[in-house]
């Protein structure tokens, strides 16, 4: 079937405070295509759409944001987009798109319903601006790929379309200099994985809430008396209510209310209690960019690598994978070097390994877990990916979606 040869990933849009907002959703048409093109079958594309919103379900892919999906004139001249919870939408009218008079008043039409649109990858000339300006009134965000961008061009291209009353959204962005550089300049939304990379800053010191949390995965990890565990805990107040929060969350489906740490400890033993506090080191800092974003991710690695190891038939590391996802982005997130975190805690050398160099079976796992969340061609990823670690591509995707549910 065609529904079972399509993979849907998607990428983030932050907002001017770091906030996820939005997701484009990637996928592709075909084995060959590179890029999400919509070729001469709108047939395809339609059941591309259906297939999300009926089979994998919007809610494992987006959540409650907003989904960008890309869009030509054929799908735009078509009754696809009727079938759409437009709420939930924005279309990306792609930059090969022929712009005609009736294609105008379809767009026109569709605004009128209330969909919203966004111009793709949009070449900022005067001569393709004259081209689409017909349309710009139906438009709310115009998206300017950075790779294709001068960094003097930046500041231009605001003053350019300000009498369009269109948002800006920076494609592509590669660091976080950029992003202030966009940002101060009048872009409102930014695309990409940037903010996953570390900006370490020297002498700066943990917060003493991580140091807290750090103290407890210690404990577990030397302490067997669950009375000296338990009254551990009782030290740090905003540790325990969080943890007990997380625990009746919908993740966990016990069948009573969880309402002591020795509940936890008998339920789930101090291993996973350990792996799962790894979290907790992402408490809330103030004017942390992308706090959201990043916390997001590390518990996209952390589900998707102990789901990886259970398939794999490894349930004695698995554990140890979750707590090297849920760590693996704690020195973006704190911009503190590696190292001076892991000399923090004890840690086994298969997790010190992973964490630091990418090595052994748990640093793999990790990095299958990076590809998968970043990439911009999951379908070629898990193609090329499910022979080597001889899973199907199936369980592979089942793995991806039950990730991306676990941030939401």
């Amino acid at each position: 079937m065609f529904e079972t040869d399509i993979y849907i990933g998607r990428q983030p849009i932050f907002d001017i405070h770091g906030k996820c907002v939005s997701y484009e959703l990637l996928y592709r048409h075909n084995h060959e295509s590179v890029h999400a093109e919509f070729i001469d079958n709108s047939k395809a594309t339609a059941r591309v759409i259906i297939n999300l919103i009926h089979n994998i379900g919007l809610s494992s892919i987006i959540g409650t944001k907003r989904g960008f999906i890309n869009v030509n004139e054929q799908i735009l001249m078509s009754d696809i987009l009727l079938s759409l919870p437009k709420s939930k939408f924005v279309f990306e009218i792609l930059e090969h798109t022929q712009v005609t008079s009736p294609l105008i008043e379809r767009v026109g039409h569709l605004h009128s319903l209330g969909y919203r649109f966004a111009l793709d990858d949009f070449f900022y000339t005067d001569e393709n601006i004259d081209y689409f300006k017909a349309i710009f009134p139906y438009v709310d965000i115009v998206k300017i790929d950075l790779l294709e961008t001068n960094e003097s061009d930046i500041e231009p291209i605001v003053e350019k379309f300000k009498p369009y009353g269109v948002a800006l959204l920076a494609e592509k962005v590669e660091t976080t200099e950029i992003f202030e550089r966009c940002k101060n300049a009048g872009f409102t939304l930014f695309q990409g994985y940037f903010f996953e990379k570390p900006s370490i800053l020297s002498g700066k010191k943990i917060e003493p809430s991580v140091t807290n949390a750090i103290d407890m995965i210690n404990t577990l990890h030397t302490e067997k008396d669950v009375d000296v565990i338990c009254q551990k805990f009782s030290l740090y107040p905003e540790l325990t209510f969080n943890l007990l929060r997380y625990i009746n969350s919908a993740e966990f489906h016990f069948k009573r209310k969880i309402s002591s740490i020795r509940q936890i400890l008998l339920l789930l033993g101090p291993a996973r209690l350990r792996s799962w506090l790894g979290l907790f080191l992402y408490v809330e800092l103030e004017n942390t960019l992308f706090r959201e974003a990043i916390i997001d991710a590390a518990k996209f690695r952390a589900n998707l690598m102990r789901q990886l190891v259970l398939l794999q038939g490894r349930h004695e590391v698995a554990e140890e994978a979750f707590l090297t996802g849920s760590l693996s982005l704690i020195d973006t997130y704190l911009q503190v070097d590696m190292a001076d975190i892991i000399g923090k805690i004890n840690l086994g050398e298969p997790i010190t390994d992973a964490l630091l160099e990418r090595k052994g079976y748990l640093g793999k796992a990790l990095m299958i877990a990076e590809k998968l969340e970043t990439t911009e061609h999951l379908q070629t990823v898990i193609e090329n990916l499910a022979p080597k670690i001889k899973l199907s591509q199936e369980e592979i995707y089942t793995l991806y979606n039950e990730a991306c549910r676990f941030t939401e």
